[in-house]
């Protein structure tokens, strides 16, 4: 549940992507019965194409429908399921001959136009791309993108004209968000290097939270330009990635000098950040379109690949995010998230043996550190082997500076806890929050086990309180406070608590399970009953929380009011 970014699920976010998927305004919507018009020899292929995508099976249904559209260049038919199924599989040819079907039978769902955008650029057709971007704005659907691209299109075709957000359009305070690194961009494009300057250091004190490889294209390209001081302080080790080795390359002059800064990197960049805003703690579809047109503005990014690899693994498209992830290279300070997702892309695929087998193989290569040990460390937790877990965090924090690594000892401490030996993880939890005492993850993990436990409560409300004061509205967060309210004897004060973490999060077992154990307790067997079978609903293939959950439902029985804690999100 853990994100560096404000989410923009609603108000001016989700109004510029409302209608992403959707036809354009006056366009005729997909007929009932369609399938029916698909006949002659693409039949085959199409059938096989539906099915595929009924499957999630990305790859093939793209593919399908590439055979489909060969029967019959001009199915508008084929276009239909082929456009949505080849962006999301990263298909750029099938995308472009699917769209250009689309746009001249007046049904080009509202992406497909920068889509074209994308094409336009890569073939470097400046009048094509200003009309593209013209009809963005009209079309009023990611419009946030028309002073942006107008912008970039001018560094490339002259005369520069820098972006300018017209503040009386709906979504000008949504644009205004990124206004500072585009600048940052384009000055860099441009070899303005005090401009640029400038910008980085407005976008670093609104926040703006820049990706582990970003960070380092940038550091090359700031030092390039002979500003070091500018490039030191981007690769500082405060998202948890070592860049020691990329600082040394600056300080000694052998970095890599990057490639020239195009119209296609400002609109990925644009894109990526759309899609992390959206994305929040469950993306759809409309997310992984697109994270995918960013992919295909920038194909070898490997910030965009990973999360092209993470909206897929939570989207249920696990070959894909399988695939995408392992496309990230050995090296790359991304390698060790990526080989997260692909162990959690083998475990959903009840394939946990060679997640483990995987994972101890990269954590047994020499050379292999704390981040190797934490993967490992990480796949045993998911495969609930807890007691295997601590060994493998025991050794590593063994490890030289590993004692002084907060989110170490937390993995450490919550490892132990979950393996049954609270004696030996709350000295664990304390030294984490002792390193960290701001970080609301420590704050929220050493919170609840004390509350949970009724240990110390009023300390345990107070470490809670703090959490949900640096990181309010999480629903993990606000959970854990009205837990321990309700650990407490105030359900009174736990309820609204519980309920809004329900509301922002109604697919958790665990908020659900909890609402359902204080509405019991208050009296309101019937509500009560309700959160409980929603619990049931959404507890998946949990068998302990299943059979605790059925428990409490069996009729005649006063159940036991007492959950299990909150797994922490690292």
């Amino acid at each position: 549940m853990r994100r560096g970014r404000v989410r923009l699920r609603t108000g001016v976010a989700a109004l510029l992507v409302a209608a992403l998927i959707a036809p354009a305004a006056g366009e005729a919507a997909p007929r009932r019965g369609d399938d029916a018009d698909v006949a002659g020899p693409r039949l085959n292929a199409y059938a096989r194409g539906r099915l595929a995508e009924s499957d999630g099976a990305l790859q093939d249904a793209a593919a399908a429908f590439r055979a489909a559209m060969s029967g019959d260049p001009s199915s508008v038919d084929v276009a239909r399921r082929g456009y949505r199924q080849a962006v999301m599989a990263g298909d750029m040819a099938l995308a472009l001959k699917s769209a250009k079907i689309l746009d001249k039978a007046g049904e080009l769902p509202r992406d497909g136009v920068v889509l074209l955008l994308i094409d336009a650029l890569q073939r470097r057709r400046a009048d094509d791309a200003r009309a593209l971007t013209n009809r963005l704005e009209a079309e009023e659907n990611l419009a946030y993108l028309g002073p942006f691209m107008r912008s970039w299109v001018s560094v490339i075709d002259g005369p520069y004209d820098p972006p300018v957000i017209p503040v009386d359009r709906p979504w000008a305070v949504f644009a205004v968000r990124y206004l500072e690194e585009q600048l940052m961009l384009q000055r860099l494009a441009r070899g303005d290097v005090a401009g640029a300057r400038e910008s980085l250091n407005v976008a670093r004190e609104r926040k703006t939270v820049f990706l582990p490889q970003q960070r380092i294209t940038l550091a090359n390209r700031f030092a390039t330009l002979g500003d070091k001081a500018s490039a030191l302080a981007l690769l500082t080790a405060d998202d948890g990635h070592d860049y020691a080795a990329e600082r040394a390359r600056i300080e000694s002059g052998t970095f890599a000098t990057p490639d020239a800064l195009t119209p296609l990197a400002g609109l990925a960049a644009l894109l990526e950040r759309l899609a992390a805003d959206l994305s929040g703690d469950q993306p759809d579809i409309a997310v992984l379109s697109i994270i995918r047109l960013a992919s295909l503005a920038d194909p070898v990014d490997p910030d965009i690949r990973l999360a092209v690899a993470r909206t897929a693994l939570s989207l249920g498209y696990l070959d894909t995010a399988y695939a995408q992830a392992g496309m990230i290279a050995p090296g790359s300070v991304l390698w060790i998230d990526a080989q997260g997702v692909r162990m959690t892309a083998l475990m959903r695929q009840e394939r946990t043996t060679d997640a483990v087998a995987i994972a101890r193989q990269i954590a047994a290569q020499p050379g292999a550190g704390v981040a190797e040990r934490r993967l490992l460390a990480n796949v045993l937790l998911q495969s609930d082997d807890y007691a295997g877990a601590a060994d493998v965090l025991a050794r590593t924090i063994a490890l030289p500076g590993g004692t002084q690594d907060a989110l170490l000892m937390l993995q450490y401490g919550a490892a132990l806890e979950q393996a049954g030996r609270w004696d030996a993880a709350r000295p664990a939890l304390e030294k984490a929050l002792a390193l960290a005492p701001e970080n609301p993850v420590v704050l929220n993990h050493l919170g609840y086990a004390l509350a949970d436990r009724g240990q110390e409560l009023p300390r345990a409300i107070m470490l809670l309180e703090k959490a949900n004061k640096i990181r309010p509205d999480e629903p993990a967060l606000v959970d854990s406070l009205g837990w321990a309210y309700f650990r407490a004897g105030q359900a009174d004060r736990a309820l609204p608590l519980l309920e809004k973490a329900v509301i922002a999060e109604p697919g958790n077992p665990e908020l659900n399970e909890h609402l359902g154990d204080v509405l019991m307790v208050l009296g309101r067997v019937f509500e009560a009953r309700q959160a409980w079978a929603a619990a049931r609903a959404v507890v998946g293939d949990d068998a302990v929380s299943r059979a605790r959950i059925e428990a409490k439902l069996q009729p005649g029985v006063t159940p036991v009011i007492k959950a299990p804690p909150l797994a922490p999100t690292l």
